[in-house]
């Protein structure tokens, strides 16, 4: 059979797609001529919270983040705290981020006297390689909480992570100068500090 196909123009690629799972993810499965490649495509949507504080002259001080032992590697990370909007529960976006942070921070905004305006959304961060993944990220700022002497109390047992949860991670206080100078690697953290420092420049 001859083929007829323009040489300069690209072959077609044949996509489908196949449930994995839960059905929380899609396997994608791209054909074109003899190559073959395949990627995993999220179906959550998921929010990135972001809880900062401000110098007295309103510069990034420090951000909050998640230290677990990830039990996929075996390894220690840290990373923002990370959620999905339950649209059963949540009617706005002050409810998914009073929500999160009280399920994965065990702090209740409204009892610690925050209210919406000290939350902010700073943008939507995404990855696509290697899987296929969109984040609303929301910044929290908790400078009027904050104590010299006296750190905010954060709790991880109503975490919906069985892997995650109690003894087996922690809220921990990260200097904003210990990003700059590059000692975490986690992608929320470089993306979501980015996107902080971005919305107050």
């Amino acid at each position: 059979m001859t083929n007829n196909r323009n040489p300069l123009t690209p072959a077609q690629i044949i996509k489908s797609v196949s449930p994995l799972g839960s059905g929380k993810y899609d396997l994608i499965s791209m054909i074109r001529d003899s190559d073959r490649a395949e990627k995993i495509s999220s179906r959550e949507n998921y929010i990135l919270i972001l809880p900062f504080e401000r110098t007295e002259d309103s510069k990034i001080k420090a951000i909050y983040g998640v230290k677990f032992e990830n039990p996929a590697t075996g390894q220690p990370d840290v990373s923002l705290l990370t959620d999905v909007i339950d649209f059963e529960k949540d009617t706005t976006s002050f409810d998914s981020v009073g929500r999160s942070l009280l399920e994965e921070a065990g702090l209740n905004i409204e009892d610690a006297g925050l209210n919406e305006d000290d939350i902010f959304y700073i943008g939507t961060m995404t990855t696509s390689e290697p899987a296929i993944a969109k984040f609303k990220c929301y910044a929290i700022d908790l400078t009027k909480i904050s104590r010299p002497n006296e750190s905010i109390r954060f709790t991880r047992n109503l975490s919906k992570s069985a892997f995650t949860k109690d003894d087996s991670s922690e809220i921990v206080k990260i200097g904003f100068h210990e990003i700059v100078n590059g000692d975490y690697s986690d992608a929320s953290i470089l993306a979501g500090s980015f996107l902080l420092v971005s919305y107050f420049q």
